[in-house]
């Protein structure tokens, strides 16, 4: 084309032709629709309108040809109010397979539309009033209004095509009822049914709200939106459907759902649960993939599978998600809340769990996990009821787990039950997670402990966490931390606890570090820091710990339950009871090697060591626990301060220094070991030094007092000692346990019993043991002398020898001492715990030497002392009065009898006193009983040549033969002079003790004396053949001065004793009056009752015949204010001149009852006066003779008559006291006369005087008549 002539182009041309001939076309395309339409409009309103009834027919074959059932229709009708027309259809009928009426429409209104006409169907479908019936068959098939709706493996059926391609179908006042002959439940009608069903080309929503039947709850709402696939063409295909289901139930009571609902269907059984419930429900493929609940119930009561426990639950509040896919399953909650009926609540909490893969794929698995307020008890409780299976469920029993979920995120890759990785961190408060403990296991016939799974309680826990390592922070507050299998006290509260701990594992190796453990409980407080890592090459390796770390403060009285099973129990038994309480400070410990062999003795490589200070510690080192029960305890240490130490299998107590428990002034310094914990022997070495009284406080009331055979049971002493014990203690074989030990005395006084003399400035060493005890070399100062002593128990005294032949652990000593030394008078006169024999020591002076042997055998002391007191002047009364210069031995011996040690038999002893030749005595004494009683025995007394002790059958004898028997000089020797704030009386004697000491007098007894002096007098050539019986005593006794048979009856109680002679005669020289007196006056007691018959009784040489006396002696009484009175009952004296017969008494001059003992000493400090009244009768045969019988000679002649009257003297009654005497009598004599003026006789008579006749007795001769009438 050439540029300068241009020519027009055909292009624009063209194309406008061809727009022109397509608007041609689509000209004529509207034209002809328009036609159509209007041809069909007109046939429909100028044909079918007017004439639809008379389609009916025609209507009813068309509709059963598509709904494939029998339809009926009673009319129908027609409305042209607009372009469309209506149509209104009445008592249309459904029949069923059977010829049943499957569904009847009262009313039913159809519109139509264009594009309803194009698709052969309605707009609309209106039904008012339906009764619809929906059965499902017992094979699964579904009928609506009797239309099979079930899909077939094709497709839909053609109903089901039919009804979802309806633009819209409307129900209002419908009732609908449910019949299920599968689940052969009965008919249920809802009531009041609205539906409503939007069809559009690929979309369909519907909404049914109904009113259930009564007791089922409220209306409810059903609404669901779902879309069909792109490419589907099938709208009766629902099992293709996607979209959501929503479900409203404002009230509803579940328990009436299981009637229709299976419970394989749901998965879950529910009997009971009522209240509203909101739920959207996700559909994919004609499937509920998952979807949204929210709930709000009570009482509800569901069983998830048949072998599990009901889900009972008061409440249930919250919001439930799920999703179930092929790969895909995820659960969550949202504000959670609910109460069991075992009143368990859960607070509210969100769990959201998503995972993913499937069983084919295992390492393709993976999954999530976010939760927080979890409450692990409620969550364990419910998990029971949950088919989780019996693993899971057994594993959730064990642990147990109680606790607060705060927050938790977690994921894993491969299986839940064994992820190839996984992570986690959370928090956790209030944690609690139950132990587990394993059976012991024996190896051999030795039974250990194993260690369980630790369990802990009221913990805070911090983690984060991955499979190859992690870290979590444990904060515990007023909680416990339990290992069982590894203390006997398997759970250990704690009042704070803190840790950092991390961890790591590298292929099959895990590594633990615990960093800044901070522990405090009652028991303890402290740090700590371990690492610990296991041995994966070692099977039954418990792995290889590092500990170590302090204590601030302990209880040593709870050492014990921190020390672990490994060590055996009577190694922890004994540490519980021998550290009774303690200060525990400055605590540090290490333990670094393999768990298995904690403490790590030979050969095992390890550290294991735990230092510690006690303080104010109680220190039972021979636990009660250990000892035989029938062993005295030993002593426990108090005040406590020693360093305690644990290392490897060695428990040592080092540097003790304490006190003796209940002996504060006894200082102890020592040790204690346990050489080897796996076989415990305590070995305690143990110094004491303190006041000897306190130390033998120390032997009495521990085992000591066995060891030494109860010597010092009884000892007191003065001064300081030390004491060095050493125990050896098998803790598995106690029985077998040593003793040894060592008592230092440099020179203290000690006294072994109250009645022994002191042993003074005593020096020497003691050993003892469990064999017993072994003095050597002992020196003391004892009775003015010194004295030096050896001896112990047999045992100890041989050491390593054998016991000596023939002796036997029946027969053989069991303590053996032996002594030698000297005793002074003057000491002899100090030691007033001896008595007798100090006061014997009165009369003597100088010193002696002798030995002594004291053993123990059976129980029962055996003594034996020898002397021959040359260098010992005695001042004693005949026969043992001797010079210094002069030999005397004596031996003193108390000894089993060998017979009585067979068995069977009683013990007896035999205990002699020999004094040369002058004294023999033996006894043979029952001692199987607390105190010794006499069999027999027998005295000998100044026997000659020839002669011994007598030895009775029974009883006591004794036979003495002296020249001269002094009673008085023995009596002042012996007299006991009353002491400061004593009575003179001694005080009554116990009926025990008296008998104790009757039983060591002669029962038969044969007395020879030339010369016997008895209160000053001298009885001469006596002979006494005498018996006792009990406290009788009867004698018969000739001496020239008396002959005749006497008895005496000691007092006893309250009875008073009593003296009854039976003389023939008795010859009372000069002094006998004042004898008497004394006697009467001194000792009124001693004689309380008097029956005396002397038939010639002889007083200072004059005869007075026949005297009978009947007197008693009564003591002062404060009670009727009665004083001491000697009251003479009778006293008669019978003679040829006269016949006297008299009572009175003789009693202290104006003397009251004393109110005390001490006013009545008082009284008797002064010369006290005591008066004699006598009321007398004397009938006078001859006075002349009575008074020449008096000694009045030469006084009257002749001379009968009576006397009778009441005089009184100061004095006693058998000493007048003429001036003192007054009274009154009567007298009548007569046929006498007097012979010359006495003054004595005229004293007599002075009362008589001529004044005074006339007052007295009439008729009366002048008194100086020389003779009275005959």
């Amino acid at each position: 084309m050439d540029p300068k002539n241009p020519q027009p182009s055909a292009l624009p041309s063209r194309r406008i032709h061809w727009m022109a001939t397509a608007a041609r076309v689509a000209l004529w395309l509207l034209a002809t629709a328009w036609i159509l339409f209007g041809a069909s409009w007109g046939l429909i309103h100028g044909w079918i309108v007017p004439r639809i009834g008379e389609f009916r027919p025609r209507i009813e074959r068309e509709a059963s040809r598509a709904l494939g059932v029998p339809v009926r229709i009673g009319e129908i009708t027609a409305q042209s109010s607009g372009l469309i027309p209506a149509f209104e259809l009445r008592d249309v009928v459904l029949m069923d397979a059977g010829g049943r009426e499957a569904l009847r429409l009262p009313k039913l209104q159809a519109a139509l539309s264009p594009a309803s006409l194009w698709s052969r169907g309605f707009e609309q479908i209106f039904i008012d009033q339906p009764v619809l019936d929906i059965r499902r068959t017992t094979d699964g098939r579904l009928f609506v209004g009797g239309l099979d709706v079930t899909q077939d493996r094709e497709g839909s059926s053609g109903m089901a095509h039919w009804f979802f391609s309806q633009s819209e179908f409307v129900i209002r006042r419908g009732t609908l009822r449910w019949t299920d002959e599968q689940a052969g439940a009965a008919p249920l009608a809802l009531t009041g049914v609205d539906w409503v069903m939007n069809n559009s080309r690929r979309r369909h929503l519907m909404r049914l709200d109904a009113t259930p039947p009564e007791g089922w709850g409220e209306r409810f709402s059903l609404r669901g939106i779902f879309r069909q696939p792109l490419l589907s063409h099938d709208a009766g295909a629902w099992r293709e459907w996607s979209g959501q289901l929503y479900a409203e139930f404002s009230r509803v009571d579940l328990s009436r759902v299981r009637d229709y609902v299976r419970p394989q269907d749901l998965g879950l059984d529910v009997t009971s649960g009522y209240g509203g419930l909101r739920a959207w429900a996700d559909v994919s493929g004609g499937r509920i993939l998952g979807g949204t609940a929210d709930v709000a119930l009570q009482d509800v009561d569901a069983r998830l599978g048949r072998e599990l426990k009901p889900l009972a639950l008061a409440s249930v509040a919250g919001r439930f998600g799920g999703r179930q896919q092929e790969d895909l399953f995820e659960f969550s909650t949202e504000g959670l809340r609910f109460v069991t009926q075992d009143g368990l609540a859960w607070p509210g909490g969100n769990v959201a769990v998503t995972h993913t893969g499937n069983a084919a794929a295992p390492a393709q698995q993976q999954g999530t996990l976010r939760a927080d307020r979890l409450d692990l008890a409620a969550l364990a409780d419910i998990a029971h009821r949950l088919p989780l299976g019996t693993a899971t469920h057994a594993l959730i029993t064990s642990y147990a787990p109680r606790g607060l979920v705060e927050k938790v995120e977690a994921s894993w890759q491969g299986p839940l039950q064994a992820p190839s990785a996984y992570a986690a961190k959370g928090r956790v408060s209030g944690l609690a997670l139950a132990p587990l403990a394993l059976p012991d296991t024996v190896i051999g016939t030795v039974t250990h402990a194993t260690s369980g799974r630790p369990g802990l309680s009221g913990a805070t826990v911090d983690f984060d966490l991955t499979q190859a390592s992690g870290k979590a922070g444990v904060q515990i507050a007023q909680g416990a931390i339990n290992f069982p299998g590894v203390f006997e006290e398997a759970g250990i509260p704690m009042d704070q606890l803190s840790a950092d701990v991390q961890w790591k594992r590298t292929g099959a190796r895990t590594d633990l570090h615990l960093r800044n453990l901070q522990l405090a409980n009652a028991d303890a407080a402290g740090t700590a820091e371990a690492r610990w890592h296991n041995e994966p090459d070692k099977p039954g390796s418990l792995g290889v710990l590092d500990l170590q770390g302090s204590l601030t403060r302990g209880n040593g009285a709870r050492v014990h339950r921190y020390l672990p099973l490994v060590l055996p129990a009577e190694v922890r038994h004994y540490v519980r009871d021998a550290v009774v309480q303690g200060d525990v400070s400055n605590v540090r410990f290490k333990v670094k090697g393999e768990v298995n062999h904690i403490p790590f003795t030979r050969p095992y490589p390890g550290e294991f060591r735990i230092t510690a200070d006690v303080k104010n510690g109680l220190f039972a080192y021979v636990p009660t626990s250990v000892q035989p029960k029938s062993e005295l305890p030993w002593p426990a240490l108090a005040d406590v301060d020693a360093e305690l130490v644990f290392d490897h299998a060695a428990l040592d107590i080092r540097r003790v220094v304490a006190r003796v428990a209940g002996l504060p002034n006894l200082k102890v310094q020592g040790d204690a070991r346990i050489a080897d914990l796996n076989h415990a022997s305590v070995v305690v070495d143990a110094g004491i030094q303190g006041p000897l009284s306190d130390a033998l406080g120390f032997v009495g009331t521990s085992p000591v007092a066995a060891m030494t055979e109860q010597v010092l049971a009884r000892a007191t002493g003065s001064g300081t000692g030390r004491y060095d014990i050493h125990l050896d203690l098998p803790l598995h074989a106690i029985r077998q346990s040593q003793v040894r030990g060592t008592v230092t005395l440099p020179g203290n006084d000690v006294q072994f019993m109250p009645a022994t003399p002191v042993l003074g400035r005593l020096r020497g060493v003691a050993t003892f043991s469990e064999t017993g005890f072994n003095v050597t070399g002992a020196q003391a100062r004892l009775l003015g002398g010194d004295i030096r002593f050896e001896g112990g128990t047999p045992a100890a005294l041989r050491g390593a020898r054998a016991a000596p032949a023939g002796a036997s652990a029946s027969t053989e000593a069991s303590v053996a001492f032996r002594a030698q030394g000297t005793l002074s008078a003057e000491g002899l006169r100090q030691a007033r715990e001896l008595g007798m024999a100090a006061r014997i020591a009165e009369r003597a002076s100088g010193s002696t030497a002798y030995t002594a042997n004291l053993a123990v055998r059976r129980g029962v002391p055996e003594l034996l002392v020898t002397s021959n007191l040359q260098g010992l002047a005695l001042s004693l009364p005949a026969p043992l009065d001797k010079s210094a210069d002069t030999a005397l031995p004596v031996r003193i011996e108390s000894a089993l009898l060998r017979d009585s040690m067979l068995p069977g038999q009683k013990l007896q002893d035999q205990l002699s006193l020999n004094i040369g030749r002058l004294l023999a005595v033996n006894y043979v004494r029952d001692v199987s009983g607390p105190v010794p009683r006499v069999l027999r025995g027998g005295m000998g007394v100044g026997l000659e040549a020839g002669e011994s002790a007598p030895t009775p059958e029974s009883g006591v004898a004794a036979n003495i033969n002296l020249q001269t028997v002094d009673i008085d000089a023995w009596e002042r020797l012996l007299a006991i002079p009353p002491a400061s704030g004593t009575t003179a009386a001694s005080p009554p004697v116990a009926a025990s003790d008296l008998g104790a000491v009757m039983a060591y007098l002669p029962t038969l007894m044969a007395i020879r004396a030339k010369e016997l002096i008895v209160e000053g007098r001298k009885l001469n050539n006596v002979v006494v053949g005498g018996s006792r019986e009990g406290l009788n005593w009867r004698a018969n006794i000739d001496a020239t001065e008396l002959n005749g048979y006497m008895e005496f009856r000691q007092p006893a109680g309250a009875s008073a004793g009593r003296v009854f002679a039976r003389l023939s005669r008795l010859n009372l020289g000069q002094g006998t009056a004042s004898d008497v007196e004394a006697l009467l006056d001194e000792q009124p007691s001693t004689i309380p009752a008097l029956d005396i018959v002397v038939d010639d009784f002889e007083l200072r040489g004059r005869k007075f015949g026949r005297v009978e006396i009947e007197a008693v002696n009564r003591g002062a009484s404060a009670q009727d204010g009665s004083a001491r009175e000697w009251r003479l009952n009778k006293f008669n004296v019978t003679m040829p001149e006269a016949t006297l017969t008299a009572n009175g008494n003789w009693v202290a001059i104006n003397a009251q009852a004393p109110s005390s003992p001490a006013r009545a000493r008082a009284a008797r400090a002064v010369a006290e006066r005591r008066r004699t009244v006598m009321n007398f009768k004397l009938d006078i045969a001859d006075s002349g003779q009575l008074l020449q019988r008096v000694g009045m000679n030469g006084v009257v002649r002749r001379g009968k008559g009576r006397m009778e009257g009441q005089v009184a003297w100061i004095g006693s009654p058998l000493a007048l006291d003429y001036p003192s005497m007054n009274g009154q009598f009567s007298i009548n004599v007569e046929s006498g006369q007097f012979l010359k003026d006495d003054p004595g006789i005229a004293k007599l008579l002075g009362v008589l005087s001529l004044q005074s006749l006339p007052r007295r007795t009439t008729p009366f001769m002048p008194t100086r008549c020389s003779s009275w009438p005959e």
